[in-house]
């Protein structure tokens, strides 16, 4: 409520201000330029002119930029009319206001950011014309647009200035303009305030800015600098008001420039305001007759209905939430930048948590203290003023709530933390922002706003952003494509989607691609280069400096150039494309007429555009016109196919192979539309790859494609299929049974075509693979179409022929006799069936033996294996006739020349009809072929037989040269002739070429140049005075050369036959013996006189050396070992690089050998002459029976004329228009215009039947058969020339196949987008992977102390449980002294166990402990214990699979051995002294587990190695077998896990047994029992250690060498008595111990009486000790000597090392657990605690 009502009254007053001067205004904008800048200077205190900066070297060189200097009460329209004439600006398509504040700004951080937001602004600007409008202040975000478009001038001045010194014109582009509105109170420092006196315009030199000063940013293009205190004339009188208001004591809350109060900042929403809505604010005065205010009113303004506007937030200030409030109310959308900050991110807030939970009290009890609170977070000044702060609060609120009105949305986040890329898509988001806010309008303004926007989607290249929110926003609305949108597209760069997405909405292509469209879109395009490269110059001829095209470029131009890229002419017509703009269609003027003449028209339509985007390279336009054609395999053939043959003519070789992998896309296109449609529908294919259509001069599918080279296409299995078919004709040889041996087909065939009898069991007259009988014939087409009311056939029915089609090697059939019995039986019942037979059965008529005949013959592999079989008959007469003797036989040579004229003449014939049909197939060879044998049949003809019989001349030799050599050439024919229809010596022979082609010729290069060197160069040096001729070249080049790669004739190099070094007598000799031999300067070399005088017999002599054999050998190696080598090495790899494609060829050229002898005639030479006779008395006969129908039926139209005046004029006169039609627009008597079609559709004629010879003769059969045969070519070149919808499948099947290779590529775009955006959040999280870690490692450390915890819980729970109880009772407290960590005399950690997972049946899968196993070395080790320390037996396991990570087993420290005694149990047992051999070792009894071993040492002693337990079982107290690891067969602790594995600190794997006694007696005090709580004291006789001073107790290890209880008596003798020659003894028992510690209960007065002596095994068992592993444990038995009453230790020391000390819980020094000295005091009823 207090927005509303402080804000009212001031729009009101700017409403009435307004109303008050706009008659005014009107009549200024009439005004001379003059007049109208002294009348704004006047009125408003106007100055302008332009900036200067300081750059950083205090220069002024920048480039100025233009300012307007004026009070703030200007009127919007006189600014208006002057930043049109003075700045020139154009009006925008968008204005883009910046809302910024100054006083709480932060640079952005972030530098990917930065330049990502910096690359949207740019795109932006460049696209369309854009108005940015901000505070102008060099900080922020004014100053990140600044820089934006500082680096954009910067490119574009760097492009201008290479296409001037280039001296090309530089581009067009977009105007760029940042216009920023500041007060002149925030710049004064800057900025002299005071205008001019004495002129208007002028330059203002602004310094740089200086510490804590605000200044202009230099990057801005305009700036409107705002007075503060008007001094115009028109402000005189707002002066006194405008100061008095305002006046209300309130603090100031923020800086002048944020304040939403601010003069920049009212003056901005007002500019802003007249932008948006300019026609909501155009005078509204009555009219009058004032001329000056009828030229206002005729001023057009900007806009009809303002400008698009969208604002922008960043960061902010309460004064900026004021403003976007204001947006907001005036319906403009607002973006507001997510993350920046201060009032973006609490507006950002605000709207998440409206949109998470709209209710009123949640809104009071949690929204808006939240937001209270965060703007006193981020602005602390709004403290000392309440009333404003809940009014920037409800602005929030109110504008977050207004944001989504319906179908309308004001807000747009942009949230620049989530991913830095999403700014590069800035100008995205504005749009979208716009399109969401607009209202729907209706009427005409349903298409202007349409127009713009889609000029907007357009420039900024957003078809999805059109598609969404233009034209899904309402579905029931119909929009309109205007020509110059669609021009847009067309022409524009990557607009493609563009042009899918307009067609999509109905645009008509052919209303809108008349002729001088098509011209204007190769004018237009932006680039012209390829066109001009490959078309105008390359095709046409023309030079290429044309800005236009010809006139009759359509005409002519583009028809040539189609022709000659595709071989179609006529391809574009230009009357044709000019009546289809205009709506003007030839032919049947009905509804469903006009229907298909649209359908046609709009197909050609689509066509040549498809034909311009090829032309222009632009196939991506090609694409998406190519997805909508009812065509698309012959359309995509015929890209490829343009595509392949323009490559040439690009001069660059990127260009080139950019081309060809265009082509290559469209190959794709061709052949993933057959897979597809083959797949789906074998029939239809077949149908289509046989379709012939006028458009394509009459080519069929598989013509073109072979047309165009595309060997990939043929090579597919449908056209081999359709080849096999056409190849087979309509015959299928039968498989039969002939027992071991199968007849192969071309035996069949043969014999069948010869024998005639054998092709009734051999062959099977149908269609290869088609079961059903072949379709219908031309000849049986007459019964079908009788009215156009005969429904088509049924989709079903095709379906079901479809699931008839088979491979190509279908056969029927097991034997003869089979097939005879099924005939058979099938006639016998369609006799005795009652049931007529369906009506197409009548059409289904054998055929008779003639026919069948007739049908052999007729199939091209009939007429194939016939030629071949008359050829090698051929051969080998022409083989005999070159063998007969001397001149041979005339009457052979007669026969073998006619038969050679008859295969020449009929090359000639196919080559002739080759170049009149202009067919695709390959002329060069037939013609270079007839050429040959024309010239080898004239030598026969004059040389062998005319000139050897007729003249006598004995020229044998030569007759026989020139018959071997044509012998040979008619051999050599059969490889390409006949060899190349197999599907083994196809490929083969193809790779051959290829290897001929590339490699031999290579070779025969290098060879060429080895041959010629070093043949020169020896035969020089092994001939020196030969004479220069035609023979000693003949000499060096043949026989030294070429000759030597096949002999080695070294005769000449051996020995010298005759002299041939030159003999002089005397110096002088010597000195002119070279002018002697040459004649001086005559050069002639046969002076035979000078040779003989030196000593030469004859100058062809040779002579012998050394450089000759050196010269040889060189060439040998290089001719005969390198280049041999590198042919074969070349040879092979050829021939795997081709290995794969030879497949594709040898399929490619399959179809022309398939289509060549599929227009042969029937018989082979030399019996073609009879086809030839045939052919012509048929043609004959056919034109004389068509002249007579045209006589009669023109006789019997007269005579019907009376009674049907309006009927047609039968066949003759359909006929005579279709041949005058086609006359003049093709030279195809096949097609027919479609008013011919409707004339004879529409009428009927009724002709009399004619009784005259004449009508006789013409209805015979023979007659009616030539008659129905032309009707039915007739009506099948008009059925093709028609349109229909039959076509729409595969319009669809291409739209499929495209959206398959759109996914792909979307996905593979998803992907390369995903990839950014992954490695911009991974650059984003290396920010926060420092606290991860250090939450990471708090985490762990936290866990572990948990651990740690949970154990130490643990030990407090067992000693406070352990208490009372007995010691059994503890065992399930055993493990606490076991998981101590770190482990003992080592630095390592035990894993973490806690009570849980100590038994080994509780599944543990993180459990991976250190393995410590110490060495013997070890310190832990006393010196006597290390001859018993048993070896690794991990390392031992592991060494065998890994030697390399042996060493790793062992974690320990290694420190020099100094005899310590270690914590724990057995530091209270006094050492064993045993005296062992240092290299002693404990013998390896890996099997003997759970085991006692008795070992023999090696000085003759046992030793007793006890591997058992003493463990038992919990039950029946049985002894327990402890369980060994499954993989490393080591003992496994009984009692669990304890963190570490290995032998650890102990010195066996497994148990480690000892064995103490506690000797005890009651404690006295001044001779009496000392007595606590009724219970005596106990004392126990311990031993102190004079090197670490802690206390023994007489006991031992087990180490096996001595009896264990010989082991106590031992060691108490050596502790108390100081006996060190004490022995080791093993048969010592248990008894003899007791007996041992009893004797000193005896006194020798009383020897047998009573002494209280009690002995008692306090425990046996396991121990629960610091040094227990996962794999070894210790073990003690601990016994109990109590002396009751005497005691007599005669010789215990006195020297204080032996000290009685009390048994209680708190006594000190007792190593052991308190569960064994509570279990003593137990026995003996003591007191303990």
């Amino acid at each position: 409520m207090i927005a509303s009502t402080t804000q009212a009254p001031s729009v009101q007053d700017d409403q009435k201000k307004r109303s008050s001067d706009e008659p005014m205004n009107q009549s200024v904008v009439t005004l001379e330029t003059q007049e109208f800048y002294g009348f704004i200077q006047e009125e408003y205190g106007a100055c302008w002119g332009t900036l200067k900066f300081e750059d950083s070297l205090s220069d002024y060189v920048n480039e100025a930029r233009p300012f307007l200097y004026v009070d703030d009460t200007i009127d919007v329209h006189i600014l208006r009319h002057f930043m049109t004439d003075q700045w020139k600006l154009k009006p925008p398509n968008i204005v883009l206001p910046v809302l910024s504040g100054v006083t709480n700004h932060k640079a952005f951080k972030n530098l990917k950011m930065t330049e990502t937001l910096k690359n949207g602004i740019k795109n932006a600007a460049n696209a369309s014309e854009v108005w940015f409008i901000t505070n102008g202040i060099d900080t922020g975000m004014p100053q990140l647009i600044g820089s934006a478009f500082r680096d954009e001038l910067s490119m574009r001045r760097a492009d201008d200035a290479w296409a001037i010194q280039m001296e090309r014109t530089p581009k067009k582009r977009k105007q760029l303009v940042l216009i920023g509105i500041v007060c002149d109170d925030e710049i004064k420092e800057i900025f002299d305030t005071k205008p001019p006196k004495d002129a208007t315009k002028m330059e203002v030199k602004v310094p740089t800015r200086k510490r804590e000063q605000l200044s202009l940013n230099s990057d801005h293009t305009h700036f409107i600098i705002i007075r503060e205190q008007p001094i115009g004339s028109s402000s005189k009188k707002s002066a006194e008001k405008e100061s008095s208001t305002d006046n209300t004591g309130e603090k100031q809350l923020e800086k002048l420039t944020d304040s939403a109060e601010s003069t920049t900042n009212k003056f901005r929403d007002h500019f802003e305001q007249f932008l948006h809505q300019e026609t909501l604010q155009q005078p509204t005065s009555p009219m009058t007759t004032n001329s000056v205010l009828t030229t206002a009113r005729e001023a057009a303004p900007w806009s009809e209905d303002g400008f698009p506007m969208v604002c922008t937030l960043v960061r902010g200030t309460p004064g900026t939430i004021e403003l976007l409030y204001r947006k907001i109310q005036q319906e403009v959308p607002a973006v507001i930048l997510k993350g920046t900050g201060s009032a973006a991110d609490i507006i950002a807030f605000a709207y998440e948590e409206i949109n998470a939970k709209n209710d009123k009290e949640y809104e009071d009890s949690y929204l808006k203290v939240e937001l209270t609170r965060r703007l006193l977070e981020e602005y602390p000044i709004l403290k000392d003023n309440n009333v404003k702060r809940n009014e920037i609060r409800d602005h929030i609120i109110a504008i977050v709530k207004n944001a989504d009105q319906g179908k309308r949305k004001f807000l747009t986040f942009l949230d620049v933390n989530s991913t830095t890329a999403s700014l590069n898509d800035f100008h995205k988001f504005i749009l979208s922002a716009l399109l969401q806010s607009q209202k729907a309008v209706t009427g005409s303004k349903v298409n202007v706003q349409l127009k713009r926007n889609l000029q907007l989607t357009l420039d900024w290249n957003l078809p999805d952003l059109a598609l969404s929110e233009i034209f899904q926003r309402d579905d029931d609305m119909k929009y309109t494509i205007q020509n110059d949108l669609f021009d847009k597209a067309v022409l524009g760069k990557k607009l493609e989607s563009f042009v899918d997405l307009f067609l999509d909405r109905e645009f008509v292509l052919h209303r809108y691609l008349k002729s001088d469209k098509l011209v204007a879109l190769f004018n237009q395009a932006k680039d012209r280069e390829f066109l001009t490269t490959t078309s105008l110059e390359g095709i046409l001829g023309l030079t290429g400096d044309e800005e236009e095209m010809p006139p009759n470029f359509v005409e002519h131009g583009l028809n040539i150039i189609v022709k000659r890229l595709t071989g179609i002419s006529h391809f574009f017509s230009k009357h044709e494309m000019d009546c289809n703009a205009m709506g003007i269609y030839f032919g049947d003027k009905s509804d469903k007429g006009v229907q298909r003449q649209r359908i046609r028209a709009e197909k050609k339509a689509l066509r040549h555009l498809i034909i311009y985007a090829v032309l222009m390279n632009r196939h991506q336009l090609a694409k998406i016109l190519w997805k909508r054609s009812s065509e698309p395999i012959p359309l995509a053939l015929i890209c490829c196919m343009m595509f392949k043959k323009l490559a040439p003519y690009c001069h660059e070789s990127y260009q080139r192979l950019l081309i060809m992998k265009q082509a290559k896309e469209f190959s794709d296109c061709a052949v993933g539309v057959l897979d597809k449609a083959f797949n789906e529908d074998t029939m239809r294919t077949f149908e289509m790859l046989d379709e012939k259509h006028p458009d394509w001069n009459h080519m069929a599918t598989v013509e073109l494609a072979y047309n165009a080279e595309n060997k990939e296409f043929m090579a597919h299995a449908a056209c081999q299929k359709w080849v096999t078919r056409q190849f087979y004709g309509e015959i299928t040889p039968r498989e039969l049974s002939w027992g071991l041996f199968k007849c192969p087909d071309y035996l069949k065939i043969i014999c069948s075509a010869i024998l005639i009898f054998p092709m009734w069991f051999w062959i099977n007259f149908s269609p290869i693979g088609q079961a059903p009988p072949a379709p219908k014939k031309i000849s049986d087409l007459q019964n079908d179409k009788k009215t156009d009311k005969e429904p088509e056939p049924d989709t079903d029915e095709a379906k079901r022929l479809t699931e008839h089609v088979g491979d190509v090697s279908i056969r029927e059939g097991n034997s003869f006799f089979q097939r005879t019995k099924t005939n058979i039986q099938k006639k016998f019942q369609r006799q005795k069936s009652s049931i007529p037979p369906p009506a197409s059965a009548s059409d289904e008529e054998p055929m008779s033996h003639f026919e069948e005949i007739k049908v052999l013959w007729t199939a091209p592999i009939t007429k194939f294996y016939t030629n071949f079989v008359a050829y090698i008959v051929f051969l080998a007469f022409f083989t005999l006739a070159v063998m007969w003797p001397t001149c041979g036989n005339l009457l052979l040579d007669c026969v073998v020349w006619f038969w050679t004229a008859s295969i020449a003449f009929e090359n000639t014939r196919v080559a002739y009809e080759k170049y009149c049909s202009q067919s695709s197939l390959p002329l060069q060879r037939a013609v270079l072929e007839v050429i040959v044998q024309t010239i080898f049949l004239s030598l026969y003809l004059i040389v062998r037989i005319i000139g050897l019989w007729n003249f006598g001349t004995c020229q044998v030799l030569t007759a026989k040269a020139i018959l071997g050599i044509g012998l040979i050439y008619y051999y050599y024919r059969i490889l390409f002739i006949f060899l190349p229809i197999s599907p083994k010596l196809g490929p083969m022979m193809i790779r051959l070429r290829c290897m001929i082609m590339d490699d031999f010729f290579t070779f025969l290069q290098l060879f060429v140049i080895f041959m010629i060197s070093s043949g020169v160069a020896i035969t020089a040096v092994l001939y020196p005075h030969y004479p220069l001729g035609l023979e000693l070249f003949t000499k060096a080049f043949v026989f030294r050369g070429l000759m030597a790669l096949f002999s080695s004739e070294m005769a000449d190099l051996k020995n010298q036959h005759q002299a041939c070094t030159i003999n002089a007598t005397t110096d002088a000799e010597k000195e002119y013996s070279c002018l002697r031999l040459s004649h001086g300067l005559s050069f002639q070399y046969d002076n035979i006189h000078a040779y003989n005088r030196y000593g030469i017999v004859s100058p062809k002599c040779n002579q012998t050396s050394w450089i000759a054999w050196f010269l040889l050998i060189q060439y040998f190696f290089l001719a005969k070992r390198f280049l041999t080598s590198l042919l074969t090495a070349m040879f092979g790899l050829t021939g795997a690089r081709v290995q794969s494609q030879s497949e594709q060829i040898w399929m490619y050229n399959r179809y022309e050998i398939v289509m060549e002898y599929a227009k042969r005639p029937r018989l082979p030479p030399p019996f073609v002459v009879i086809s030839y006779i045939g052919m012509v008395i048929s043609s004959g006969s056919r034109q004389c029976v068509l002249k007579l129908k045209e006589y009669s039926d023109k006789k019997n139209n007269s005579a019907a004329r009376p009674r049907a005046l309006s009927t047609a004029s039968g066949f003759s006169v359909y006929r005579n228009d279709v041949i005058a039609t086609n006359n003049l627009e093709s030279n195809d008597p096949l097609v027919t215009t479609a008013d011919n079609r409707s004339r004879l559709n529409d009428t009927t004629v009724e002709i009399a039947e004619d009784r005259s010879l004449l009508g006789r003769l013409l209805n015979c059969k023979p007659c009616r058969q030539v008659t129905e045969n032309q009707r039915q070519k007739l009506e099948l070149a008009k059925r093709n020339w028609e349109d229909s919808e039959a076509n729409v499948y595969w319009k669809y099947k291409a739209k499929e196949f495209y959206a398959k290779t759109q996914e792909a590529d979307k996905v593979q775009e998803k992907l390369d987008n995903l990839t950014n955006n992954v490695t911009n959040v991974q650059k984003d999280m290396e920010v926060q992977r420092k606290s991860l870690r250090r939450i990471n490692d708090r985490v762990v450390s936290l866990e572990k102390l948990m651990i740690d915890s949970h154990i130490l819980l643990e030990k407090i729970r067992a000693t406070i449980q352990q208490e009372d109880k007995a010691l059994p009772e503890s065992h399930k407290f055993i493990h606490i002294l076991s998981r101590e960590s770190p482990y003992i005399n080592t630095n390592e950690a035990r894993f973490p166990v806690t009570e849980r997972y100590i038994p080994w049946k509780i599944p543990f899968d993180l459990y991976d402990p250190t393995i410590i196993v110490l060495p013997k070395e070890h310190n832990c080790f006393r010196d006597d214990e290390r001859p018993f320390v048993e070896p690794n037996l991990i390392l031992k396991s592991n060494s065998t699979e890994n030697d390399d990570d042996s060493q790793s087993a062992v974690d320990t420290l290694i420190t020099p051995s100094t005899p310590v005694t270690q914590t724990g149990t057995f530091g209270a047992i006094e050492p064993a002294n045993t005296t062992m051999p240092s290299d002693f070792r404990v013998p390896p009894t890996d099997s003997k587990w759970n085991q006692i071993v008795e070992i023999q040492l090696p000085d003759d002693k046992k030793m007793i190695l006890d591997r058992t337990t003493w463990v038992t079982n919990p039950g029946d107290k049985s002894p327990l077998v402890y369980r060994l690891d499954t993989q490393l067969l080591i003992p496994l602790n009984p009692m669990g896990r304890t963190g570490v594995r290995g032998r650890g600190a102990l010195i066996r794997w497994g148990p480690n047994k000892t064995i103490m006694a506690i000797i005890t007696r009651w404690k006295k005090h001044r001779g009496q029992f000392a007595i606590v709580d009724g219970q005596r004291i106990l004392e126990a006789l311990v031993f102190k250690d004079k090197y670490t001073n802690d206390w023994k107790l007489p006991g031992g290890k087990i180490l096996g060498v001595e009896s264990s209880y010989g082991a106590v008596c031992r060691s108490f003798n050596k502790l108390a008595f100081q006996d060190e020659d004490s022995e080791h003894s093993l048969v010592l028992q248990e008894r003899d111990m007791i007996e041992h510690f009893e004797s000193f209960s005896r006194t020798p007065g009383n020897p047998s009486g009573s002494t209280g002596f009690e002995y008692h095994m306090i425990y046996r068992g396991y121990i629960d000790d610091v040094r227990n592993t996962d794999n070894a444990w210790v073990e003690a038995e601990v016994w109990n000597f109590h002396y009751g009453s005497t005691l007599s230790f005669p010789n215990l020391r006195t020297d204080g090392m032996a000290v009685w000390k009390d048994v209680t819980y708190n006594s000190r020094g007792f190593l052991m657990q308190t569960s064994i000295l509570r279990e003593i005091t137990r026995v003996h009823d003591a007191y303990f605690e």
